[in-house]
């Protein structure tokens, strides 16, 4: 089990934990927390939005946990049920008991989050890894995914830049504050975004967290052959000025324009990777008009 642990120690775990229950303590609308139980361990969620409108399945980027999706909650939970997931794969409210390791291990767990949650067929939106686990999820599962939105996707139309894994690792490995802050700044077009505390939050999951977590998955690019393969009704957002897709924000767009069936693709303008800080009310937006 202490293996799974993807903490430093429990002096690090704790301080992020009280950090995360800051962002949570703010949540601009009424939300409840729950532990799922699931063959992997306990996966935690926020949950917002009436109980009987639809449900929506948001999934969150690298070290962003579940809170990223504060800015644009009460926009959404308005009009849906949001389960908003902590991937239990890294540091966050979720608790590993059981390695998550590949894809097909990571739909499976993903289909018993579902299942607890007595949900048959959901929208399901996805920023960076989550929108990669989201794709992913479409694939293989696609019975799930009644509508797939897709944000800035880690991988997915196009491979990774070196310049991102150098900013993770070289924060991580270093456990320096300065470096990590550098490196959330790159991945926005928000001024002092660390002033933000879901980014802030980022930050303090870079120092607190193993360099590398247990079981990590990393995101891929995936082939024409499975992008054609995604039938649920997509929308991809990506901002204009995005840093972490080799070719940029453009190419990886016209990938998913070229292969996916049914396809619609934005560009945000003005936009970089996080896109709930960059441009939350433009992105709330998109995504009611992407859900509906």
């Amino acid at each position: 089990m202490a293996k799974l642990d993807p903490f430093r120690s429990p002096r690090a775990r704790d301080e992020f934990i009280a950090k995360y229950d800051a962002v949570v303590a703010d949540w601009p609308v009424e939300c409840e927390e729950r532990d799922l139980m699931t063959e992997f361990g306990a996966t935690h969620v926020i949950v917002s939005g009436p109980e009987s409108a639809p449900p929506l399945i948001l999934l969150h980027g690298a070290a962003a946990t579940a809170t990223m999706w504060r800015p644009v909650i009460q926009a959404l939970s308005a009009t849906y049920r949001c389960f908003c997931v902590d991937t239990i794969i890294e540091g966050n409210k979720s608790i590993a008991s059981r390695r998550v390791l590949g894809k097909a291990k990571l739909v499976t767990w993903l289909r018993q989050v579902f299942a607890a949650l007595d949900i048959e067929q959901a929208r399901v939106a996805g920023l960076s890894y989550g929108g990669w686990l989201a794709a992913n999820l479409a694939l293989q599962a696609p019975e799930l995914v009644k509508r797939l939105v897709l944000l800035c996707p880690a991988a997915t139309f196009a491979p990774i830049t070196l310049d991102f894994y150098r900013g993770v690792f070289s924060a991580s490995l270093t456990r320096s504050p300065d470096r990590a802050r550098v490196f959330v700044q790159w991945l926005s077009s928000t001024p002092d975004v660390v002033t933000d505390p879901a980014a802030d939050l980022i930050v303090t999951a870079l120092l607190s967290n193993k360099p590398v977590p247990t079981g990590l998955t990393p995101p891929t690019v995936f082939s024409d052959d499975m992008l054609r393969r995604i039938a649920a009704p997509t929308t991809v957002l990506i901002g204009d000025r995005e840093v972490i897709y080799r070719g940029g924000p453009h190419a990886a767009v016209a990938r998913a324009q070229r292969l996916m069936p049914d396809v619609r693709t934005h560009l945000i303008p003005g936009a970089n990777h996080m896109l709930t800080v960059d441009c939350p009310r433009q992105l709330a937006d998109e995504l009611l008009a992407a859900l509906d």
